[in-house]
């Protein structure tokens, strides 16, 4: 069997056999390493907060479509406090509600309907809540 080695001759006549040095692959793959990991950490945290926005831009829309059609109803809804959880079918899957409905007086003379309707759901170890309300004078929207 005929084998072909390629050798540099250095001026001096040492003979040095061309290609990488265990050092130099092991630098190498510690910096492909290093680099991997930073882009799979971004990639996690990513996904993370798009799904936290996603979670609550659902919140908050289906709260303000529940407050819109208290807003528009004919009658008032009556003074109570009601919880629940939405059915696993529906698109607000995972997430609990509370709604209360009651009379305030900001000033003497004056009575107002005031509605909250408040938003819970998990995302790992926290619990996040948007709360939106509305009465005869203001809406407002608060998520934590």
């Amino acid at each position: 069997m005929n084998t072909v080695r390629i050798y540099e001759v250095e001026k001096k006549g040492a003979i040095q056999k061309k290609g990488f040095t265990i050092l130099e692959v092991l630098i190498s793959l510690s910096i492909l390493v290093l680099t991997l990991m930073a882009l799979y950490q971004s990639f996690s945290t990513s996904i993370f907060i798009l799904s936290s926005t996603n979670n609550l831009w659902k919140a908050i829309s289906f709260a303000q479509n529940e407050l819109l059609k208290s807003e528009r109803a004919t009658v008032s809804p009556p003074v109570s406090i009601n919880q629940g959880e939405f059915e696993s079918e529906s698109g607000m899957s995972g997430f609990r509600w509370k709604k209360f409905v009651r009379d305030t007086k900001p000033f003497p003379g004056i009575e107002i309907r005031q509605i909250n309707y408040q938003l819970l759901w998990n995302e790992g170890k926290h619990v996040y809540t948007c709360l939106l309300y509305t009465s005869d004078a203001a809406d407002d929207l608060l998520c934590v």
